[in-house]
């Protein structure tokens, strides 16, 4: 715990619950620079050196990747050749001169005989890398580890020991990391332990939420018991990882520690200031943990961080078309965490619940100390920092503070890639140009950064009493009226319950259907394809465009209904059916924009593009819904009458497609369905003099088929293929194994894309 004496903590120790703002920043400026100083007289010959060349590196553009190639690529390698190969192009591609002169030298020779001495070579470059990172990431090996913690405990530092390796394909892989994790809360001379639910619970799925929960339960009952089975007791704290998993640790945290055989037990869990959500769970954590105390439980301890997976997160955001989850400025982060640490200090709470406050930043320390005193709340605050990162600052904090606690992720030799992508997140967070870590390689009191480095701190102090605690991952709005250009459908929020768990639960639609048995029949049905014909190829291009776009406003307003249906006839899985939707509502959207606006501009240049004639679309089973969409919207945009006959496997799927397009306004003679067997008659509709083209999406056999029935027919065919992933050997194996296995077995296996060679 933070035990400042106050006459260390500024020049005025005069702070109590009645002090301002203005005077609290001013003291905390003071502390911050106390830090700053003392830092830089903490620091040692060797910490200087390694500093200010990973600073000289890290502000070079190329230094910069050459350091994030090598530590991301050469160390994946186990082949001795390939990773010299790697080794020796990536120090060509990649000359940087913030390097010494001496280690310039050294590189280039190194990589110069690397691939014909790659045995003697590569151990060397495996060996000087893992070294410049081990102060970061620490041995989990013994004697290594249990030196380490003795040299931190003889210094008065306590170890925060994280074992790594997050990502988690398979229940026996899980099973792994969760005998490793006991591991470490079993030793002796380790009492604090952190964990991710995802490292030990595979396969985590927001939407199936119970039972997410009750997983992760059972899991955390076996930590629980072993953390207060050992002598001493572990303390453990759950850390977060994707904002996906809130929820599901919050849930799991508070129910296992309400069970009666946890409920003295003390506990922690970390919560990300990125993420606006943050402060809403804050709110039930305390007011949980206060009436825990209350029965007579044990004390909760929030670790509060800033964040260090938003990277991940605006992918995660702009490949669904949600906005990010978290704040999208730094400024707000800053604010953010000052917010939550003013919360966590309300004297309600403080009998239940202890704060760990993470951060390298000087300021944000400082004013952790600051208020925390001014609230009389010192002995509830914990100071946290990074192992490695800034080794003088920590001794520095250490000084001022009395405690600091040190998180420190730890990884056996023989599985060094588990911290691969901890340091490659690490080093990209840290070159951040607005990261304080960064400004820290050459900080100096009373500089230009320095100066910019305090304008943050006090606009953040000054924001945090207005910082938006709202979520922020919705769905991206749609323009409104008619696009210029064009616009991905956004994918349903998993996460966010209002939006879909509730909706998904819904009955699945009834669907009526009346199958066409006869040829005789199917002559009718083309019949009134060209009445049909005749009526919209008469209509303008507008009039067309508005029906094609009421379709999909209509697609959107059902889409859980659509997924329902899918689901049931189909055996669509609900995260494969939404983008399903999705996809299906974005032909609708470019065929009546983007689309369109094609066919205009080469009329104009005086191309013919009059429409064909009735057209007929033969939809797939495998993905029932958008690609039979995508058929029938280009048919539409162009001016066509369509027939869409559907896989047997899928009719209900398709006749549902084709009533939403009668609800949106499409006349019924425009769009019709046939539903029929194979035979005889689907021949006729495949073969009839009147149906233009046909547009078919299924196998080579049956595209060969259909032209040897008619070899004049117009066809448009989307046949299967034989698809290969081609695994580098710097690939991240975790990774690329998870996306074979969706690639080949995601839809049933049935993609026309599906990998089926690795």
């Amino acid at each position: 715990m933070c035990t400042v004496p106050s006459p260390a903590v500024g020049p005025e120790p005069t702070l109590d619950e009645r002090s301002t703002d203005a005077e609290l920043v001013e003291h905390a400026v003071a502390l911050a620079r106390r830090l700053l100083a003392d830092g830089e007289d903490e620091i040692t010959w060797r910490e200087r050196r390694r500093r200010d060349r990973l600073g000289r590196l890290i502000a070079d553009p190329a230094g910069r990747e050459l350091v994030f190639q090598l530590t991301d690529q050469v160390l994946r390698i186990d082949d001795r050749a390939r990773a010299a190969e790697r080794f020796a192009a990536i120090v060509r591609e990649h000359p940087s001169r913030a390097l010494g002169p001496l280690d310039r030298v050294l590189l280039r020779a190194g990589a110069a005989v690397a691939t014909r001495l790659p045995r003697v070579v590569m151990p060397l470059v495996e060996r000087r890398i893992i070294a410049e990172t081990r102060g970061v990431v620490l041995p989990g090996d013994d004697p290594g580890l249990a030196r380490h913690i003795r040299r931190r405990s003889g210094a008065g530092v306590r170890l925060n020991i994280n074992p790594l390796g997050e990502a988690i394909l398979s229940d026996a892989e899980a099973e792994a990391r969760l005998r490793s994790i006991l591991a470490c809360i079993r030793r002796p001379d380790v009492d604090y332990v952190s964990l991710k639910i995802s490292a030990v619970v595979a396969h985590l799925d927001p939407l199936a939420f119970d039972d997410s929960v009750d997983r992760v339960c059972e899991r955390l009952r076996t930590v629980y018991r072993a953390a207060a089975d050992a002598t001493p007791p572990t303390f453990v704290n759950l850390d977060m990882e994707e904002y996906r998993d809130l929820e599901l640790s919050l849930a799991a945290f508070t129910a296992v520690l309400d069970e009666p055989e946890f409920a003295g037990l003390d506990a922690g869990i970390v919560l990300q200031a990125y993420l606006p959500d943050s402060h809403a769970a804050l709110d039930r954590l305390g007011d949980w943990a206060t009436a825990r105390r209350e029965r007579g439980g044990g004390r909760i301890k929030l670790r509060i961080v800033k964040g260090a997976n938003l990277a991940m997160e605006r992918v995660e955001s702009e490949l669904h078309g949600w906005q990010q989850a978290p704040y999208p400025t730094k400024a707000d982060v800053d604010a953010s965490f000052k917010a939550m640490l003013d919360a966590a200090l309300r004297p309600a709470w403080a009998d239940a619940l202890r704060i760990g406050v993470a951060s390298h930043n000087v300021f944000d320390i400082a004013w952790a100390v600051v208020t925390a005193r001014a609230t009389d709340a010192l002995d509830r605050v914990e100071l946290e920092m990074l192992e490695g990162m800034a080794p003088a600052q920590a001794r520095a904090v250490l000084d001022v503070a009395g405690d600091l606690l040190l998180y420190a992720p730890v990884v056996a030799r023989d599985d060094i890639d588990a911290s691969i992508a901890y340091l490659s997140r690490r080093l990209d967070e840290n070159t951040q140009p607005e990261n304080f870590l960064r400004a820290l390689f050459d900080l100096q009191l009373d500089t230009p950064a320095w100066r910019e480095q305090e304008t943050r701190f006090r606009a953040a102090v000054a924001g945090r009493h207005d910082v938006s605690t709202a979520r922020r991952r919705y769905p991206l709005p749609r323009p409104d009226g008619v696009s210029t250009g064009f616009t991905n459908e956004p994918d349903t929020d998993m996460t966010d319950p209002a939006a879909c768990r509730a909706a998904l639960a819904g009955a699945v639609p009834t669907v009526e259907i009346t199958p066409v048995t006869t040829t005789h029949a199917i002559d009718d049905v083309v019949d009134r394809s060209e009445a049909g014909f005749r009526d919209w190829s008469q209509r303008s291009s507008d009039e067309r465009r508005d029906a094609i776009r009421s379709a999909a406003r209509q697609m959107r307003e059902e889409r859980f209904a659509t997924i329902a249906l899918m689901a049931d006839e189909t055996g669509k899985t609900i995260h494969e059916a939404d983008p399903e939707v999705s996809e299906a509502i974005d032909f609708a959207e470019y065929y009546s924009g983007p689309g369109v606006d094609v066919l205009d501009r080469v009329a104009a240049e005086g191309v013919d593009v009059t429409p064909r004639g009735p057209v007929a679309v033969i939809g797939p089973w495998n993905f029932p819904y958008a690609i039979p969409a995508g058929g029938v919207f280009a048919a539409l945009a162009a001016g066509n009458s369509v027939v869409l006959k559907p896989a047997p496997e899928s009719t209900r799927v398709a006749a549902w497609l084709v009533q939403q397009l009668h609800r949106a306004g499409i006349p019924d003679h425009v769009v019709q369905l046939v539903v029929c067997e194979d035979g005889p008659v689907g021949r006729r509709l495949v073969t009839h003099p009147d149906v233009d083209t046909v547009v078919l999406t299924g196998s080579l056999a049956t595209a060969d088929l259909f032209r040897s029935w008619r070899p004049d027919l117009r066809l448009f065919a989307e046949t299967s293929g034989k698809n290969s992933l081609v695994i580098a050997a710097a690939a991240d194996l975790d990774q690329a194994i998870a996306d074979l296995v969706r690639s080949a077995f995601g839809h049933a296996g049935q993609k026309c894309s599906a990998a089926s060679l690795a």
